[in-house]
């Protein structure tokens, strides 16, 4: 090849030779024409002898401190001591393309230090290639501030604690695109950077296998960043990639990390290191099983100031035992928002936060773990974990043709792994919209412990495994140790299996759930238990489902107590009770508002427990039917023969129904303004039950085996309506009352100062046996009583074997009785046996007693015994010095029977008075005689009015008497009138009246009693009637009348009772007179009189008190 024409194909422009940029372009401009050479001649065309000045002769180690050097294509150089092949320093700079640089002693491959520069280049066919092999002996090392480009290009390191790649110093700096980095000894890593140095790769995969190797490693100060790349690490504690100490950052932008090794993690950032992940994966561990290797997290992050940050898709998937997803340990963070976190062997969380001030927070990704032991998320040691809308599932099966291979059975996938697991002082879980899936046995859904705290808002907790005899049940929920706390917000809790509890608080731990909803499926699985001393649970607007035989939905058990606000608690296993208390340490429960149902169970079960059930706020109740009763409590012993004693306080529910069964226990039952139906029940001996209502109904029965103590207590306008089977105390106070229902017995003490009220029963009449009776003042019996002769039908008090004391009113309703004297004994109200005795003012009459005729009346003592008591409706005449009831018979009428006695009389009486006779209605009409008549009808009025004062007597069995005044008036005017040319005058009219009766002073026998003042009769009405009057001419007359007339009588007697009624009275006279004149002039005369009244009064038939009365 000619030289001119080289000269005319490649020029080189003429520079100083400390022309920096012309140099560049000139050295660039020799490489070309170089290349040009090459490319088209047989015979190499060495370049210039300035611009190769500074190249030692190949294959010869090379070391520039000034100028450049620019190694031809597949040039190859060797060092066999401690001297790098190529070293530039100062201002120099080197090129190489595609050369073989290998370092057999311990120098490094090339070094760069100073402000000198290396740019290595090659094809992906013809790389350039760095190798080293001696101890320390690094194959890309730059520092001081030097300067490394290069592409396609293989770094490979074989001694121990030789780097492929170092960047250290400030300035220090290495970019390799589409090349390799490997080493294989111990402490080799991969790619290093400290101290202000920085590394950039892409597309350069990392590849070390010693002990102690890490692929990459941004050491304080140093600064690394990957792209598009995969590193592999197989030597033990050879991390993926390390940021270590302040100003260590590593950033990473689709980097794949794959670990071999034990004790490696796949990213480590400690003591301040910074790591920042967009993309990729970090795999630890064999994915198919052929390397076991353990303790080897996904990310790990270490240290105060240590923060790992991984986004958009990044993945971390662990294949070792022990060995976390990711790890946030002595205060170092990681906040995770890609694609999920893998673990696959045991005691592998997925993600980790232990220490004070470590934290990690995950966001839209996915959490998987899936063996055993291996927890979801692991806070311990006063660690954070925050989370938010993020699966997390712990016994995680993987699907697929090739699943990883799983170092244990598959019966232990997910093996109490719990999805949140938080322990110790400090540690907190914060969750927002976390979905929360175990599925391992004993995997419980979120766990608290050691004073832990966890916050959860939104989400679901959904655990599927039986219960371990390690941890128990898979329990949603569960805090456990005093200090540790659980607060769910908004969040569904689901459990599937046997034992696993919706909501478990134990030995100290507290539970706060605020319109939650809780579901569990498995026999023994409560909706929420607060189990222990200091154990708490507080329930908002929670709900709770349970479907499981003896699930019961809240329960307190040993010390635990359980609060619950408008919460709804539904159950349906067979066995399963809405509310459940057990063990001998005092538990509590309280519930305002809400709802209970139970669907084969009761509504509140104890069972060997001790403590205080309250219910309040107007709480629903929907008690299932059991063995045949509507069961709203069971009391009861345990499984061991250990008896309950509970304490049940119900207050402020409207409407209450169901059993209270009592076998063998203890119950003390406070109902306060509510309204319950149902019965008391003490089955078998030795159970003691209170029942104490207040301002309270209760309508059923107190039902209790022989052998037990059942006490009743009635306060604040309580009402009982029902009978007592073997009651021991029954207590009423003055607001209170006990409808007895039917035959009833108390074997101490009755106290009353209320009403006790026998109900009326068809056909039937109850007993109330009683101790003894104590009557404190106010108190009332009432008793139904057929009214009839000796020995009718009546509720009977019995007082076996004690006293009767105080003063009782004695209330009688009767019940159809028509009275009828009684003629011994009389009707027996108390009786007393067994040697009991009464008080001789024990009972009074309350009120009148009356039926038909009689006046029935109590009486202490018969002919068997003086302790009894007896209604009768007769005297005993003691005038003959008889002391038992054998004397003379005295009847007791009523006051009415002589009161109403006079009412048909004085109606009688009355029409009479208001009829008259002609002179007494309108005088002499005789005096008319020869008066012109002005015209024919119409032409006449008259008016009268009347007054008498009466006194009657009417003998007879009630020998009435009345004195009264009768006053009224009466006004008519004649129709017709006229009078004939023969001396005779006719006139004819219609006239109205008014007429009333009082007398303050009705009288008769009564209450055994002669002449006895009975009460007052009041009698008023109108009368209407028409006459027809004739005269003849000597003065004789003819008189006719009609008349009608309606009356009210009121009655009222001496005891306030009374009628009022009405009597209709017609009435028709004839009357005739004839005067006889005589004297002198005629002036005096006779007028013989006579005249024929009849007259009919009807007394409408009336109610009186305890009679009807009608005019016989």
């Amino acid at each position: 090849m000619r030289a001119d024409h080289l000269k005319t194909s490649c020029t080189v422009p003429a520079s100083s030779p400390w022309d920096g940029s012309l140099l560049k372009k000139r050295l660039f401009g020799s490489i070309v024409c170089h290349r040009a050479v090459l490319t088209t001649a047989v015979t190499a065309l060495l370049p210039s002898a300035q611009a190769f000045a500074q190249c030692a002769v190949a294959p010869a180690a090379l070391s520039i401190s000034s100028g450049t050097c620019s190694d031809p294509a597949s040039t190859t150089r060797e060092s066999a001591g401690a001297a790098p092949v190529v070293e530039v320093s100062g201002t120099g700079t080197y090129s190489g393309t595609s050369v073989v640089l290998t370092a057999n002693g311990s120098g490094y491959g090339m070094r760069v230090t100073g402000g000198g520069g290396i740019t290595l280049t090659g094809t992906p066919l013809n790389s350039t290639s760095i190798s080293t092999y001696g101890t320390g002996g690094h194959g890309l090392y730059a520092d001081g501030g030097g300067q490394v480009t290069g592409s396609n290009t293989s770094v490979s390191t074989n001694g121990g604690g030789a780097y492929g790649i170092g960047a250290i110093g400030a300035g220090s700096r290495v970019s390799l695109t589409n090349g390799e980095v490997s080493t294989a000894a111990d402490n080799a890593h991969g790619v290093y950077a400290a101290s202000g140095g920085s590394i950039d790769l892409t597309q350069t995969d990392i590849t070390t296998s010693g002990a102690g190797a890490t692929a990459v490693f941004a050491d304080a100060g140093g600064t690394i960043t990957l792209n598009n790349l995969s590193t592999y690490s197989s030597g033990d504690n050879s991390p993926g990639a390390v940021a270590s100490g302040a100003g260590g950052s590593l950033t990473l932008n689709n980097v794949f990390v794959n670990i071999y090794g034990n004790g490696s993690a796949g990213l480590s950032a400690v003591g301040g290191g910074k790591i920042t992940v967009s993309g990729g994966a970090i795999a630890t561990g064999d994915y198919y099983g052929n390397t076991v290797i353990a303790n080897s997290p996904g990310v790990l992050a270490r240290g105060v100031g240590s923060s790992i940050q991984m986004s958009n898709g990044a993945t971390s998937a662990t294949y070792v035992a022990n060995s976390p997803g990711l790890w946030a340990d002595a205060g170092g963070r990681i906040d995770f928002s890609g694609y999920g976190i893998f673990t696959y062997q045991p005691d592998s969380p997925g993600a980790v936060a232990s220490g004070a001030g470590s934290a990690v927070g995950l966001t839209g990704t996915i959490v998987r773990t899936s063996g055993p032991s291996g927890a979801g998320l692991l806070v311990t040691d006063a660690g954070t974990i925050a989370v938010a809308d993020t699966e997390v599932t712990s016994g995680y099966r993987s699907i697929g043709s090739t699943p990883p291979v799983l170092q244990f059975p598959d019966a232990q996938i997910g093996l109490q792994a719990p999805g949140a697991d938080v322990a110790g002082v400090g540690s907190r879980l914060q969750a927002e919209r976390a979905r929360i899936t175990t599925n391992g046995d004993g995997a419980i859904g979120v766990r608290g412990s050691q004073g832990a705290m966890a916050v959860i808002t939104g989400g679901t907790i959904t655990t599927h495994g039986v219960d371990t005899a390690a941890v128990g049940g898979a329990d949603g929920a569960r805090a456990t140790d005093v200090g540790s706390s659980i607060t769910l917000s908004g969040t569904s809790v689901t459990t599937t299996n046997v034992n696993a509890v919706g909501l478990h608080a134990m030995t100290g731990g507290t539970i706060t759930a605020t319109d939650a909803k809780v579901a569990t499926q498995g026999q023994g699985a409560f909706g929420a238990s607060a189990r222990g001393a200091g154990s708490a649970i507080t329930l908002t607007r929670t709900a709770f489902t349970t479907a499981g035989n003896a699930a019961h939905g809240i329960a307190a058990i040993d010390g635990g107590a359980l609060a619950a606000s408008g919460t709804t608690v539904a159950v349906s296993g067979a066995g399963s009770a809405a509310i459940y208390l057990a063990g001998s340490a005092a538990s509590t429960v309280s519930l305002t508002g809400g709802s209970l149902s139970a669907t084969n169970g009761a509504i509140v079960l104890a069972e060997g427990g001790t403590g205080t059930v309250s219910i309040s706020g107007g709480t629903t109740m929907t008690p299932a039917v059991v063995g045949g009763r509507r069961l709203l409590a069971r009391v009861t012993e345990d499984a061991v023969g250990t008896p309950s004693h509970l304490t049940l306080n119900i207050a402020g529910i409207p409407s209450l129904a169901g059993d209270i069964v009592v076998d063998p226990s203890a119950l003390t039952y406070n109902l306060a303004s509510g309204n319950w139906t149902g019965n008391l029940v003490l089955i078998g001996p030795g159970n003691t039950a209170g029942a104490n209502l207040s301002a309270s109904q209760w309508t059923g029965d107190l039902l209790a085996d022989v052998g037990n103590t059942a006490d009743v207590a009635l306060a604040q306008g309580s009402l009982w309506t029902g009978l007592a089977r073997n009651a021991t105390n029954v207590s009423i106070d003055s607001l209170s009352a006990w409808n007895v229902t039917g035959d009833s017995n108390a074997t101490r003490t009755v106290t009353n100062a209320g009403l006790i009220q026998f109900v009326a029963r068809p056909g039937a009449y109850s007993t109330l046996t009683v101790g003894s009776y104590t009557g404190n003042a106010g108190s009332r019996i009432g008793f139904n009583t057929y009214l009839g002769a000796d020995n009718s039908p009546t509720n009977l008090l019995v007082i076996d074997g004690g006293r009767a004391t105080g003063t009782t009113s004695v209330i009688v309703s009767n019940t159809g009785g028509a009275g009828a004297q009684t003629v011994a004994d009389g009707i027996r109200l108390v009786q007393v046996s067994g040697g009991g005795t009464t008080t001789a003012g024990a009972f009074t009459l309350g009120q009148r007693v009356a039926a038909g005729a009689y006046e029935y009346q109590l009486f202490r003592g018969g002919s068997t015994d003086p302790n009894d008591w007896f209604l009768r409706s007769h005297l005993i005449d003691t005038s003959t010095g008889s002391a038992t009831p054998s004397g003379t018979d005295i009847p007791l009428y009523r006051p009415e029977v002589a009161l109403y006695t006079p009412i048909p009389a004085i109606a009688r009486q009355m029409g009479l008075s208001t009829l008259g006779t002609l002179h007494e209605r309108v005088g002499d009409e005789e005096n008319l005689r020869g008066l012109s008549e002005p015209r024919t009808y119409a032409n006449g009025a008259w008016g009268r009015v009347f007054g008498q004062r009466v006194s009657n007597r009417w003998n007879g069995t009630v020998d009435a008497s009345a004195t009264g005044n009768l006053v009224g008036f009466q006004t008519g005017f004649d129709i017709f009138r006229r009078t004939t040319d023969s001396g005779h005058r006719d006139h004819a009219g219609v006239y109205l009246a008014y007429a009333d009766y009082n007398s303050p002073s009705v009288r008769g026998f009564a209450l055994g009693t002669q002449n006895l003042t009975v009460g007052r009769l009041l009698m008023n009405g109108p009368s209407v009637g028409g006459y027809w009057t004739h005269f003849g001419p000597s003065g004789w007359y003819l008189d006719a009348v009609l008349q009608g007339s309606w009356y009210d009588a009121k009655a009222t007697s001496l005891y306030g009772a009374g009628i009022s009624t009405h009597a209709t009275a017609y009435a028709g006279s004839l009357e005739a007179g004839y005067p006889i004149h005589f004297g002198e002039e005629n002036e005096w005369l006779i007028e013989p009189q006579a005249q024929i009244i009849y007259q009919g009064v009807s007394v409408d038939r009336s109610p009186g008190g305890s009679a009807a009365i009608h005019e016989a």
